[in-house]
């Protein structure tokens, strides 16, 4: 699917014009959602800030050091501009994952996602594309406009893209080209950004919960497939991918808060080659009072108010 993104040009030409814009990342705040947000809003100029609810602890990780403009929203209390123009939303499948209500001000939504669980406004600009990250569409948009791009905002992209596609196992065509364009353009070497990627640490009681939720997981014979479920108090992804190493074709890791419901899902490119599509799977499923967001080789699902 191509990308009109001189759609998205003329929004944002448009809407700066008559006041700021927020560009506002997912609830989650993973490096992909944040990486996107920041980059499009620094290159948008001084009437564009990214913003949202949460930064990963990834994401907090690589802009240590970085001098970026990003400001945290209380999810209780939203504060925005009374005279906002507009809000590009990035990286986020549907309005449920921002995790606040959003003001009725004009809408452009970026983003990769196949699956969703309630649709956008009427009228809000929806640029959705064969992408493995949201930061792939952000820097198609900056080759469009011919921006120069610094090492920082190089740094972030190719961080959210590592991240994203699991160190390039889920990644998409297009992909290796576009990070081949990133690191020349803005002087980073692919290595130093996996380097730092890959040196985040998990803290003694983090990696005592994922041991503990992987050795309780139970293994299911679904025709010819091998499906892992296990419950986890923190990290699901990884809990998720530790399933997939131990020999599953597809695992599903849920987490229970005080009310919400949680499901992170992975499968191996063994089973999507053999037609297992998992975000698929779950738009088949009775939709969640939450948000569900999801490609072939992962999914994830939140019920709110979970009983």
């Amino acid at each position: 699917m191509s990308i009109n993104f001189a759609a998205m040009s003329d929004w944002i030409s448009s809407h700066t014009r008559t006041g700021p814009i927020a560009v506002l990342t997912h609830r989650n705040g993973d490096m992909d959602t944040i990486a996107s947000g920041i980059v499009l809003a620094s290159a948008i100029g001084k009437n564009a800030k990214a913003c949202g609810i949460y930064v990963g602890s990834l994401a907090q990780k690589i802009l240590d050091g970085m001098v970026v403009e990003y400001q945290q929203i209380d999810q209780n209390r939203p504060s925005l501009p009374r005279k906002l123009a507009g809000i590009i939303v990035v990286d986020c499948a549907s309005p449920s994952q921002i995790g606040f209500k959003l003001p009725d001000v004009p809408l452009c939504i970026v983003d990769h996602h196949s699956a969703a669980s309630d649709n956008w406004p009427e009228g809000a600009l929806e640029l959705k594309g064969d992408y493995s990250s949201t930061a792939e569409m952000v820097w198609d948009w900056f080759q469009s406009e011919g921006l120069e791009i610094n090492p920082d905002q190089g740094t972030l992209l190719l961080a959210a893209i590592i991240s994203d596609t699991g160190r390039f196992k889920h990644s998409r065509p297009g992909c290796h080209r576009r990070v081949d364009e990133i690191c020349k353009a803005s002087g980073m070497d692919i290595v130093d950004v996996i380097e730092k990627v890959e040196s985040e640490d998990l803290n003694h009681s983090q990696r005592i919960s994922i041991h503990k939720a992987v050795s309780r997981s139970t293994a299911h014979e679904v025709g010819e497939f091998i499906v892992s479920i296990t419950r986890a108090g923190t990290n699901e992804g990884l809990v998720a991918h530790a399933l997939l190493a131990a020999g599953a074709h597809a695992s599903f890791v849920f987490k229970k808060n005080s009310s919400d419901l949680r499901l992170s899902s992975r499968a191996s490119r063994t089973a999507t080659n053999q037609g297992i599509h998992l975000g698929e799977l779950m738009e088949k499923k009775r939709p969640p009072i939450g948000g569900r967001w999801g490609r072939p080789r992962w999914c994830c699902w939140l019920v709110r108010n979970f009983r």
